[in-house]
């Protein structure tokens, strides 16, 4: 497979990503005239191309608030053929590179907290954070990996002088808060997975999980009033979580389990660690 890496500027490469678009997503594509006005204007697409065809793309703009310009990453898509193959990381890592030679420090986007995958590259990956939690963000979704659920999602923050080099946690860490387990699954009569909150003392554990299912586009597909208690579940665990100063920093699974988890830490203490390993 010759892989390249490519800036998407002209007409006809934001065509071929409108197209792959609307085959991954099965959903009308972004305007194109909008798709043109952005990369003309400070934002950034990016497409990967397997022998002169477009099969991956990320594409992102500029975003502002509170003072704070970042680059706001809208969409990845991988055409379903060349998926699991690490083009999803490659991806993101380019756009990065990108982003900070055009004077961006942070990268933003959001994602949906019970997709694993997608939980696993932004946090153990990339090393982002996830640092806020939107209830139904963008509404009713009709495309085949959204329709039928609340859009609830994680908003992650991608600090681009922070690029992952080691995990963040240390094991022995990890081995300590084995008992901080606060959202666990357990299995169902027929097999699946049930969130089961359980009473931990948060305020003297330095660290949170929580599970997820590892398949939880399987487990929507062979049972929808199950996928909602996730995600209702979640939505009250994360917004509580994050309205009470924690933060998602990493995500950890294990062979044989068919979860995977978040760790969470106190965003005060983690800031505060960050900028004495800093030297600020």
């Amino acid at each position: 497979m010759s892989l390249s890496l490519q800036i998407i500027e002209t007409m006809e490469q934001l065509k071929d990503m409108a197209k792959l678009e609307e085959d991954v997503w099965g959903t009308a594509p972004i305007p194109f005239h909008q798709t043109l006005t952005a990369v003309k204007n400070g934002g950034i697409a990016i497409g990967a191309y397997v022998d002169g065809k477009l099969v991956g793309f990320v594409y992102s703009f500029p975003g502002f608030q509170n003072g704070k310009v970042y680059l706001c990453s809208h969409m990845m898509g991988i055409a379903e053929s060349f998926r699991d193959r690490g083009l999803g990381y490659r991806l993101k890592m380019k756009q990065a590179e990108e982003a900070r030679r055009r004077g961006y420090r942070s990268i933003r986007w959001t994602y949906d907290p019970l997709q694993s995958r997608n939980g696993y590259l932004n946090l153990a990956k990339l090393g982002a954070a996830a640092v806020d939690y939107v209830e139904n963000c963008y509404g009713e979704m009709d495309d085949a990996l959204n329709s039928q659920l609340p859009s609830d999602r994680f908003l992650v923050e991608w600090r681009l002088d922070e690029l992952r080099t080691e995990k963040r946690i240390s094991i022995a860490a990890l081995s300590e808060a084995r008992n901080a387990v606060v959202l666990e699954a357990d299995k169902t009569a027929d097999g699946w997975l049930r969130p089961v909150l359980r009473d931990v003392d948060e305020k003297t554990a330095p660290l949170l999980l929580t599970a997820i299912p590892l398949d939880f586009p399987q487990l929507k597909e062979r049972s929808l009033a199950l996928a909602l208690e996730w995600r209702l579940s979640t939505r009250a665990l994360f917004v509580r979580l994050f309205a009470e100063g924690w933060i998602a920093v990493d995500a950890m699974r294990r062979k044989e389990e068919p979860v995977m988890h978040y760790i969470w830490v106190r965003q005060e203490e983690w800031l505060q660690k960050k900028g004495e390993n800093d030297g600020h």
